[in-house]
């Protein structure tokens, strides 16, 4: 049943609440100046201006619906509201609007996701004492802000712009019960944003349950899809406060969980785009469909669901780790693990291997990862998607044991790249601009050369202060190169950005220094934290000049000790 009403009659007698399978508040800054746009055309052109529609799903209270589509925008209006109302001058106005908006008596007309409720409460109650705890509560308040500046500099009549509020058109679809608002979802999403393909993909083995299998998982997937939504949103936050490279960048979003999860469920693709994972597990249930193999629709079904889910407990485990485990916030904060590896290493802590010690190397399954991704996927630049993809496969699929781990592992570096080849490449590439690469590097020499790790909460501080590459002889020199002993400039270009000419150095000192000639430099040098950067400042007190020759001498040792450190 579908009707188009103004917002006002939208929320008449209404009480709403977001399932647990629906996604999190989402929305952000630029959302909320759009629709305060949409709200002041129609005051400005007093014309009847549609926001889109809302698909509702009765419950077994009368008055109570669950919001199947069109959350973020019921959401935020609501919030909204409350920051004009609490503008308003008249108590009975306040009270009224308040009364039929947000809170009739001790009912909230607008019920979140749980993990969110106490937090939305508390905003529509205008007391903020919380912190926000996950992404979708940062949007909130994001949110929340953004309404107050509007409210407190571009509205000048409050009760005029709730009066525009109220006679936005919605077309409201009401369902008897949750498939049929689920399939109505599928096709009607006219004004929120694009549906993801891990959206889809939840209507997609919904409506193959709800046809053919008789509603059997219509509850299972609607649970877990909801579960997933609520990982990915930690997984999110803790990449962002972590700094892990890709998680943290809005580049990475939930439908690279489905595809990095599809990677070790079939084989179909060892790289698939979010499409070509859709597409694949929507044609194996057309062919159980035209096959009348229902059972085997059934138990596609129930092992993709559980396989998925799964993966993305998995996968915030390892991440949630990178919090307070210094080996983990090495691998991603500091290094930044290749995606490439993701499907495999998820795989790995699935099968309880990731913190296992290999039986005749002495080291963990992680820190033989770290290996790897340092020798082959970094340093000889090695995307290896397709060999790495089949192991993803095989560790889900196949009985594993530690030793075998251990064997592919050691076969793997190996293989790849030679201890020769690998100080080949250290030795004469240019990294510079590697910079997760060379503070790996470097920040692991360091430790070395103290006798001891750095803990967490020492790393944490180093990365938040942005250790940068130092070039020890200035890449733009105030110098002449044959006074270094270099044949001329061409020859000093060649060498500059070797590893024999770099350190690791504290932003602020390197900003004072710049460009400064040696001597200059050195009491900077002297000063700083990192050991690697003091015993140099030490040498070169002593021989009080670095040319060629010393160059490549030190970029000699550092190979030599980084083969060692990162072996085959």
């Amino acid at each position: 049943m579908s009707s188009q009403q103004s917002l006002k009659q939208f929320f008449a007698s209404k009480v709403f609440k977001i399932p647990k399978y629906q996604r999190s508040y989402a929305w952000e800054k630029q959302n909320v100046r759009d629709l305060f746009e949409d709200i002041q055309e129609a005051l400005d052109t007093k014309a009847n201006h549609y926001i889109g529609t809302v698909v509702l799903a009765k419950t077994d209270h009368e008055e109570v619906f669950n919001i199947v589509d069109g959350q973020q925008r019921v959401t935020t209006i609501v919030m909204f509201i409350s920051v004009l109302i609490r503008k308003l001058e008249d108590k009975e106005d306040h009270d009224f609007y308040r009364r039929y908006y947000i809170k009739q008596k001790d009912q909230f007309k607008l019920t979140p996701l749980e993990r969110d409720k106490d937090f939305c409460f508390q905003l529509l109650d205008g007391v903020i004492t919380l912190e926000p705890e996950s992404k979708s509560q940062r949007f909130m308040l994001d949110a929340y802000s953004e309404m107050e500046n509007i409210v407190d500099h571009h509205i000048k009549d409050p009760v005029q712009f709730l009066k525009a509020i109220e006679a936005l058109s919605i077309l409201e679809f009401v369902e008897k019960n949750e498939s049929d608002a689920i399939r109505i979802f599928q096709t009607v999403n006219d004004r929120g944003r694009d549906l993801s393909r891990m959206d889809k993909m939840k209507s997609l083995l919904f409506y193959f349950s709800n046809k053919y299998l008789s509603e059997k998982y219509d509850d299972d997937i609607n649970d877990k899809f909801g579960e997933i939504f609520e990982l990915y949103d930690d997984i999110k936050l803790i990449g962002e406060d972590q700094k892990i490279n890709i998680i943290n960048s809005k580049q990475f979003n939930e439908d690279d969980l489905l595809r990095h999860h599809h990677i070790s469920f079939s084989q179909e693709s060892y790289d698939p785009t979010g499409q070509q994972v859709l597409d694949n597990v929507k044609l194996n249930l057309l062919g159980f469909r035209k096959n009348n193999d229902f059972a085997s629709l059934d138990t596609y079904i129930s092992k993709y669901l559980d396989s998925l889910l799964d993966y993305v407990h998995a996968f915030n485990r390892i991440i949630s780790r990178t919090v307070d485990n210094e080996d983990y916030y090495k691998l991603f904060s500091i290094l930044g693990l290749s995606v490439v590896y993701y499907p495999a290493i998820t795989q790995l802590e699935k099968n309880f291997f990731l913190d296992k010690i290999l039986p005749t190397k002495g080291v963990s399954v992680l820190k033989m990862v770290e290996i790897i991704d340092v020798r082959v996927l970094k340093i000889r630049e090695y995307a290896g998607k397709k060999h790495i993809a089949e192991f993803a496969y095989s560790l889900n699929n196949q009985p594993w044991t530690i030793q075998r781990i251990e064997n592919h592992l050691l076969w793997f570096n190996s293989y790849e790249i030679s201890n020769d080849r690998f100080k080949d490449y250290l030795a004469n590439y240019d990294y510079y601009k590697q910079t997760s690469l060379l503070r790996t590097l470097f920040i692991d020499y360091c430790e070395r050369l103290r006798n001891k790790t750095y803990p967490i909460s020492e790393l944490r501080k180093i990365m938040e202060n942005d250790p940068t590459i130092e070039h020890i002889l200035s890449q733009n020199p105030k110098f002449k190169p044959r006074v270094y002993g270099f044949n001329n400039e061409e020859d000093f270009q060649d060498y500059k950005n070797l590893l024999g000419n770099l350190t690791l150095l504290e932003k602020k000192i390197n900003s004072s220094i710049k460009n400064d000639d040696l001597v200059e430099k050195l009491n900077g040098y002297s000063t700083s934290k990192f050991k690697m950067t003091s015993i140099f400042a030490t040498s070169l007190s002593t021989t009080k000049t670095f040319k060629k020759e010393d160059l490549q001498i030190r970029g000699q040792q550092l190979v030599e000790d980084f083969a060692e450190r990162w072996w085959a």
